[in-house]
């Protein structure tokens, strides 16, 4: 990309910002919307939409871990590609890979994406919004058409029953849960999940021969905590190499964005003992 394209980038972003009373999706700095077109270049490489998103995570390597940008008073969302946390580095690589579709990509079309995939309905309204956990993000993304879950379709599944409330429960940090009206609304959405039943894969399957087959490029695995507050250990992007799924992911060990090199079934057996099942979700064009 030239320089004269990455000014023209920046400056489009500084104006639509002024501009548009829409325009909630703060940049941690204005190289980002930079950064994200060239995420989106990368993006287009591929083919398919799963090739896309493959694309995309790929060119987010080496990006470090960071608690979540948006974790603050107001809570709308905020584009950082500095660092990221497991869940802003799969929003991102979706928003970025549905872009690439479309003929001529823009910012625009890239913001109205991320909060199509990262928000309640598809609407930034401040930290009620939120995906505060994986279930909540699963079942309005299944509703509303941007991914499907596939974990039900294969037999030997099963369901582990979980009440997520952590938010409410520790509202001290997270600050957006300083003003009432923010934490009741809270309440209310976690209400509904109260002795939830999550579905999972047993992990011993994954190396099953019809999941292997079934596994594509882009589809997108959660492996499931022992942690009884959360229902998300680790989340990845499914890349096929040389005929081997492997998981392009933020591993804890590493700390940043990689693509394991080697089989998403080692993976599996080096955080066996922090999992217990995983879900498994394929976006949709």
């Amino acid at each position: 990309m030239s320089q004269l394209s990455k000014i023209l980038i920046c400056l489009s972003v500084i104006v639509f910002s002024i501009l548009s009373a829409k325009a909630e999706l703060r940049y941690h700095c204005p190289e980002d919307s930079i950064k994200v077109m060239e995420i989106i270049e990368h993006a287009r490489k591929g083919n398919t939409l799963g090739e896309k998103i493959v694309a995309a995570a790929k060119s987010m390597e080496g990006i470090p871990f960071a608690p979540a940008a948006d974790n603050d008073s107001i809570g709308t969302m905020v584009l950082r590609l500095d660092s990221l946390n497991q869940r802003e580095f799969i929003y991102i690589a979706l928003a970025a890979a549905k872009t690439a579709e479309r003929s001529v990509p823009t910012i625009r079309e890239f913001e109205n994406y991320l909060a199509s995939v990262s928000r309640r309905k598809g609407l930034d309204e401040g930290f009620p919004s939120q995906f505060l956990y994986g279930a909540d993000w699963i079942i309005d993304n299944v509703y509303r058409g941007n991914i499907k879950e596939m974990t039900e379709y294969l037999d030997g599944g099963s369901y582990r029953t979980k009440t997520l409330d952590y938010v409410s429960r520790h509202p001290e940090q997270f600050p957006a849960m300083a003003n009432p009206d923010v934490a009741d609304k809270v309440k209310v959405m976690e209400y509904g999940y109260r002795s939830h039943r999550i579905p999972h894969l047993k992990k011993q399957s994954i190396g099953n021969k019809t999941v292997k087959e079934l596994l594509q490029n882009g589809d997108i695995i959660i492996l499931s905590p022992m942690d009884s507050d959360f229902d998300i250990y680790d989340i990845g992007i499914i890349s096929i190499e040389n005929g081997e799924p492997t998981l392009i992911h933020m591993p804890k060990e590493e700390g940043k964005v990689i693509t394991d090199p080697f089989p998403v079934t080692r993976r599996f057996k080096i955080d066996g003992q922090f999992f217990y099942g995983y879900r498994w979700l394929r976006p949709l064009e």
